[in-house]
């Protein structure tokens, strides 16, 4: 059995066994089951067109989805007891026969609507929403499928892989081995700021706590693509992943913040509105979508197909881990962190640098006075 069809599987499971808000509710379980089916079909029907229609296909596999994960939502996120019924697609695409004209789906922008199903999933998912106008080569750096396939060249801040592990910028490190470092992998080369570009990866920088040492500055690059951070010493080896990346099947991501907001949004809706830009322009700009997905004249069709393919599987594995998560009330969102930074958390220590400066100066302290100040007692 592939991954996806295993995927497919435990989302038809819940079907008989919902999370619990839906539960002892007739319709909120009526509402979810049908979502899940509609969505399976709508993506399965994807899979067997060809890239001039699979967009729309998939966008309404990923909005049926988005009915189930609100439907299963706790009501602490709901603002009335019928907010879980999601109503319009609450995104837009602003502009697109302009944008259709220029020939270049990259300058295409995303934006919410104030209200509707996107802004509503937003917050079911304790996520920003798009409130200004984002262009779809910014949202598609940021879904983590979509490396090595940009959308367009010029300054990118794409989704990076967040680990620890060892410090490769030089080989004579001594007998003590390379030292232990957190790593952001796949940079962008020719930065013209490393700290400049860090600022837009609000859950790992500026961060309080990053480990001052004398002979390694924090952040430096690596040699292929890293960005490499001094570890927070106040973690146990991994916490700082855990507590501050964002799970994403399998890996720890540090996402970017889009244009207008200070912290990343749900993965899950960065696929939402790119999947959407992609079936306005399929449904409304046939000709301009059949020259994009042309792959003998446009450089952006490789891309396209790229997103196309992947989506097919990351929206429902992300649709299932979100399943495993919304149906927690407040207090145990809470608890559940609150273990986290426990498990993870430990007692500060000193680097051998503080270490020396500490007992400097406890050996200054106990010196006399004149000897202190540099000064020889009178003869």
């Amino acid at each position: 059995m592939t991954d996806i069809q295993q995927t497919w599987r435990s989302l038809r499971s819940l079907r008989s066994s919902p999370p619990a808000p839906i539960r002892q509710k007739t319709k909120k379980k009526e509402v979810f089951s049908a979502s899940l089916e509609q969505s399976e079909q709508y993506f399965k029907a994807a899979e067997g067109v060809g890239y001039e229609t699979r967009p729309v296909l998939a966008f309404y596999g990923i909005s049926q989805i988005g009915r189930a994960i609100a439907a299963a939502t706790h009501i602490d996120r709901c603002d009335s007891p019928e907010d879980w019924q999601l109503s319009g697609h609450g995104i837009r695409v602003p502009g697109i026969s302009q944008a259709a004209a220029q020939g270049n789906i990259a300058t295409l922008t995303v934006r919410d609507q104030g209200r509707g199903s996107f802004t509503q999933l937003a917050r079911f998912l304790d996520s920003p929403s798009l409130p200004a106008p984002v262009r779809l080569a910014e949202v598609w750096d940021s879904i983590p499928e979509m490396k090595g396939y940009p959308l367009s060249e010029g300054e990118r801040y794409p989704a990076l892989e967040l680990s620890e592990g060892s410090d490769r910028t030089r080989e004579d490190w001594g007998d003590w081995g390379p030292p232990r470092v957190l790593v952001l992998d796949g940079v962008p080369r020719d930065l013209s700021s490393l700290e400049g570009f860090l600022k837009r990866y609000p859950s790992v920088w500026p961060l309080e706590g990053l480990q001052e040492s004398d002979y390694m500055r924090s952040p430096r690059k690596g040699p292929d693509g890293q960005i490499y951070l001094n570890p927070v010493r106040r973690y146990t080896k991994g916490g700082f992943t855990s507590l501050h990346g964002t799970r994403y099947r399998g890996r720890v991501i540090a996402f970017p913040a889009l244009t207008g907001n200070s912290l990343p949004i749900h993965p899950l809706l960065a696929w939402w509105a790119a999947l959407y830009a992609l079936s306005m322009l399929a449904r409304y700009e046939p000709a301009a979508w059949a020259t994009a997905v042309n792959v003998d004249t446009s450089k952006q069709a490789v891309p396209i197909e790229h997103l196309l393919d992947e989506a097919l599987d990351a929206v429902p594995a992300l649709a299932l881990e979100a399943l495993s998560e919304c149906h927690l009330s407040d207090h145990e969102r809470r608890q559940v962190r609150s273990n986290e930074e426990e498990k993870y958390s430990r007692k500060e220590y000193k680097t051998f640098a503080e270490m020396g400066r500490s007992a400097l100066a406890g050996l200054r302290n106990r010196l006399p006075l004149t000897e202190k100040d540099g000064n020889r007692p009178p003869e």
